[in-house]
């Protein structure tokens, strides 16, 4: 049985035989082009648990315990009252990094041979301020009722630090009259210090 094309189906022709050439045209690029890659496996957005997240800036910039290297102290001159001899020392940061002094200052008084004569109460456990480079902080010291005339002089202070202990520069006790007074006899010398003041 064969069938007739319309003049209808003659009109539309030309544009069926248009549409199908340029689908062909469209079907044949693609062919040729070449496929976008698609993800790899590797590629997932879990992250791989062999990849360690690296310490935030905070954590490695926190300040660690001041080492005796990183600080100096100096005090003097001697000063007096109600029959006690005291001093203003200042501490300084001469290190490249800022670090944790201790809660409080821990100071000693030392004979030529290193032997520790008295010391204060050591302050409570933790750290204290921190102190920048080129920054200074510091506390006033305070001896009395010193009764052991036969001592052997000098006698030096140190600071106490984590990592050691620094001498405290200009702060010497070279005679007798550069210590206290013996306001109780056989009572026990006292050494005190404040607590970090601004420098």
């Amino acid at each position: 049985m064969n069938f007739q094309a319309t003049p209808l189906a003659r009109r539309h022709a030309p544009r069926a035989t248009a549409a199908v050439a340029l689908l062909g045209a469209v079907l044949l690029g693609a062919c040729n082009a070449s496929p976008s890659p698609s993800p790899s496996a590797s590629a997932s957005a879990t992250p791989s648990s062999s990849v360690e997240p690296s310490a935030s800036p905070s954590a490695a910039a926190s300040p660690v315990a001041c080492a005796s290297a990183d600080i100096s102290a100096s005090g003097g001159p001697w000063g007096g009252a109600a029959g006690s001899r005291g001093s203003d020392i200042v501490v300084k940061n001469q290190g490249t990094a800022a670090c944790l002094l201790p809660a409080g200052p821990t100071i000693a008084l030392v004979d030529q041979g290193g032997a520790v004569l008295l010391a204060n109460t050591p302050p409570q456990a933790g750290a204290g301020p921190a102190i920048e480079p080129g920054g200074t902080i510091g506390f006033s010291l305070l001896i009395g009722n010193w009764c052991d005339q036969a001592v052997s002089l000098p006698l030096h202070f140190s600071l106490g630090l984590a990592g050691g202990a620094v001498d405290i520069d200009n702060l010497v006790a070279t005679t007798i009259d550069d210590l206290p007074p013996c306001n109780g006899p056989g009572q026990p010398a006292s050494l005190s210090a404040t607590d970090w003041q601004p420098g």
